[in-house]
C-alpha cells in the first residue's frame, strides 16, 4: 500500500535549523539494552515483586505483550511521520490543533520526570547498601550530573550510556556465572510461578505490569 507523507506545520523557535543526526544503529541499539538492563533488571524487578510477589515473570509478560502494541504503532507512525516529538507529532498530524500537541506533550514530560525519580530513588537504596550517605545529596548530584551529561551532547550521552551498558551486562554476567548450578531447578519448579485463580493475586500482577509499563514507557 502506497504511504502518504504528510507535511506537518509544528511550532518552531526563530532562528532554529533541522535536528542534526548523530546517532547510529549500533548506539542506539546498545542505548535501548542499557535502558532495559538499568531500569528493568536493577531497579524494577523490586518494585514488581512488592506487588505480585513470586509471580513477578507473569507481570513482566503482560507488560511485554501491552508494550509490543505500543511499538509496533509507534514503528508504523515514525515511518509516516519521521520528526522528532513522538505523540505530539502524531497528534498534531491527527487534528492539526498546536493546542492538543502542547496538551500531549507536557504529560509526557512530567511522566520521564516521575520515571527519572523512581530510578534514581532505586539507584540511593541500592549505593546505601554500601554506604551510609544522605540522600538528599546523592539525589541532587546524580540529578545534576545527568542533565550536565544530557547537555553535553547526546551523541556524548549515549556514549557514556552505552558505557555503563556494558558493565551492567558484566554485573549480570557474574550472576549467572555464581547462580548457574541452580539454573537447571528450573522446569522443576515452572509450576511455583504460574499463579493460581485468585482475584486478590491477579490484582497484584496486574498492579506489577503497571509500575512495568509506567517505568519503561518512556
Amino acid at each position: 500500500m502506497q504511504r502518504v507523507h504528510h507535511d506537518l506545520t509544528l511550532p518552531r523557535m526563530t532562528g532554529t535549523g533541522p535536528l542534526k543526526r548523530s546517532l547510529s544503529l549500533p548506539l542506539l541499539t546498545i542505548y535501548g539494552l542499557g535502558t532495559i538492563l538499568g531500569a528493568g533488571i536493577y531497579v524494577l524487578v523490586g518494585k514488581v515483586a512488592t506487588q505480585a510477589g513470586p509471580y513477578v515473570p507473569v507481570a513482566f509478560l503482560i507488560a511485554a505483550l501491552l508494550a509490543l502494541c505500543t511499538a509496533l504503532s509507534y514503528a508504523e507512525l515514525a515511518t509516516r511521520f519521521p520528526k522528532s516529538g513522538g505523540a505530539a507529532v502524531y497528534v498534531q498530524a491527527g487534528f492539526q490543533r498546536p493546542c492538543l500537541s502542547v496538551f500531549v506533550g507536557f504529560p509526557l514530560i512530567l511522566t520521564g520526570m516521575v520515571s527519572t525519580a523512581t530510578l534514581v530513588n532505586g539507584f540511593v537504596g541500592y549505593l546505601r547498601v554500601f554506604a551510609d550517605t544522605p540522600v538528599w545529596l546523592v539525589i541532587t548530584l546524580l540529578v545534576l550530573g545527568m542533565g550536565a551529561l544530557a547537555a553535553w551532547g547526546i551523541a556524548e550521552s549515549v556514549a557514556v550510556a552505552a558505557l555503563i551498558t556494558v558493565i551492567e551486562l558484566g554485573g549480570l554476567i557474574f550472576i549467572l556465572v555464581v547462580t548457574g548450578k541452580h539454573l537447571a531447578e528450573l522446569p522443576v519448579r515452572f509450576a511455583e510461578v504460574v499463579p493460581p485463580a485468585d482475584r486478590h493475586i491477579w490484582n497484584g500482577i496486574f498492579l506489577g505490569a503497571f509500575v512495568v509499563l509506567c517505568l519503561h514507557r518512556f
